[in-house]
């Protein structure tokens, strides 16, 4: 009877381990601004995961605070892809006149869903 339990137990942790290996995830890093007031908006994000595919099936939305940045700014992405790198670019339709923007990115996918929110506080151009 021991055999078959340590048998059984063998089983078990083998099929659990070929579950968490199908698992996939997304990572983001930290985001990245690339402008200044009075530009339009230009935020990267890097989504880093295992699988490739995973990317295209990705749903994005951008959701903005009670502010009314959506009718002010317009603000869109894209994910762009190069050399195994995806990078999502968040940019505005009309240029950046407030020194704080703020959105909420959710992200989700086949086999989870993340939200993040953001907030720049935005610099005056150098000269």
């Amino acid at each position: 009877m021991g055999v078959y339990k340590i048998i059984f137990k063998l089983l078990m942790l083998t099929c659990l381990g070929f579950y968490t290996l199908a698992a996939h995830a997304l990572a983001l890093s930290e985001a990245e601004l690339n402008s200044h007031l009075n530009q339009l908006l230009d935020v990267r994000i890097e989504l880093k995961t295992d699988d490739a595919a995973e990317i295209d099936d990705l749903k994005i939305e951008l959701r903005h605070p009670l502010t009314d940045y959506a009718s002010r700014y317009q603000l869109k992405y894209k994910v762009l892809k190069s050399d195994g790198i995806n990078i999502l670019k968040i940019t505005s339709k009309d240029v950046i006149r407030e020194p704080i923007v703020e959105f909420t990115l959710d992200i989700g996918w086949s086999d989870g869903h993340v939200v993040r929110e953001y907030s720049f506080l935005i610099d005056p151009p150098h000269n």
